[in-house]
């Protein structure tokens, strides 16, 4: 389950640098908005796959032999969208149709308190499955049942969207834990697939 905690060091350390984004966006520069909204797409869609694999593969399986763990993991997820994404799509779109500066101001301002609400959600979020949820599954679960479990969850990420997260998780890794993902990977997918992706890594400084 080492690859499991790799991904939310990645996704702890996405939410700080966007909340920091937010908060010195230059609201009269189109292009950092563009920028700023492109990223926060594309980490919204991986979290959302994220939680998609928990929800179809680890939760059923922690539910199988503690009944009631995984909703409250469930729930978390559907908060985030109501109370946090919902409110930073509506600050972009602010954003993209504000008339004057007052108006752009309110929008970055939401845009801003979004971005904290989201750090602070992940980290209680990321906090509790690190300490509570986890040592659960090295206790109750095998490294082959782990594998497993690892290894369904990573094969519900479209391949276009798991090499990006890949590289993306990759990037923050310190040399060790790179080397870890790397075993990870090889372990879990075809000779071609981590053929691919072994070369692309290879790339990233």
């Amino acid at each position: 389950m080492q690859m499991y905690l790799y991904i939310h060091d990645a996704i702890l350390r996405e939410v700080a640098e966007l909340e920091t984004k937010a908060r010195e966006l230059n609201r009269e520069d189109a292009e950092e908005i563009a920028a700023l909204a492109e990223r926060m797409t594309w980490f919204h869609t991986m979290v959302k796959q994220h939680e998609h694999a928990e929800e179809e593969i680890l939760f059923p399986a922690m539910n199988a032999r503690h009944e009631f763990v995984a909703e409250t993991y469930q729930f978390d997820h559907d908060d985030f969208e109501a109370h946090v994404f919902d409110g930073i799509d509506e600050a972009f779109a602010g954003l993209g149709r504000a008339e004057g500066n007052g108006e752009r101001k309110a929008a970055g301002r939401l845009l801003y308190r979004q971005n904290v609400a989201l750090h602070e959600h992940m980290r209680l979020h990321i906090s509790k499955e690190n300490e509570l949820l986890v040592p659960k599954l090295l206790e109750e679960f095998d490294v082959s049942e782990q594998a497993e479990i690892a290894g369904g969850m990573a094969g519900l990420f479209d391949p276009p969207l798991m090499a990006q997260t890949v590289g993306w998780m990759y990037r923050g890794q310190n040399a060790e834990d790179r080397a870890g993902m790397v075993a990870f990977l090889e372990a879990i997918l075809p000779e071609e697939a981590f053929t691919g992706i072994s070369n692309m890594l290879a790339g990233i400084d």
